[in-house]
């Protein structure tokens, strides 16, 4: 399985903060050949990563969907941020540098401003709903979707 290490100030896998349009171009041509074979699809990477440019064109912001996480471990730290639950892994993090405890969407969003990482889920989901009524009426199918709000679906990295 891929591994994509998140390196605050540096990158998120092979894509490096800093890096301009035609090193992110280079770079999404060679992983993409790498994964080729393994995925039959030259677009898994390109689609993979969501970039911002500053006014220079160099990278600025880094974000990676959860989607395609079955295929990667998307790692901080040695922690799976798309396999942790998202209180533990909140938990993990915030030993290593605070996150802003006045972000107007907590519990959403947890963005750890030392680090340059954000932290993002659609719904606050925690393990007690599970146990609830309301959930376990829920068709099996809704079940699996609600507890992928368990884990957080995006993180991002951008230039401190």
């Amino acid at each position: 399985m891929e591994k994509l290490y998140i390196e605050p100030g540096i990158g998120i896998g092979p894509v490096k903060l800093g890096m301009s349009k035609n090193e992110v171009e280079e770079c999404i041509r060679n992983c993409s050949r790498n994964l080729l074979n393994k995925y039959n699809n030259s677009f898994y990477i390109e689609k993979l990563y969501k970039l911002s440019y500053d006014s220079s064109d160099s990278v600025n912001f880094i974000e990676i969907d959860a989607i395609g996480s079955s295929d990667f471990d998307c790692l901080f730290n040695e922690i799976n941020v798309f396999k942790t639950k998202a209180e533990e892994l909140v938990e993990e993090i915030d030993k290593i540098s605070k996150y802003d405890r006045e972000q107007w969407d907590l519990g959403f969003t947890y963005h750890f401003p030392e680090l340059g990482l954000t932290l993002w889920r659609p719904v606050i989901r925690k393990a007690d709903d599970l146990k609830e009524g309301w959930f376990k009426e829920l068709d099996p199918e809704i079940q699996e979707d609600e507890m992928r709000n368990l884990y957080f679906r995006v993180v991002s990295l951008k230039s401190k």
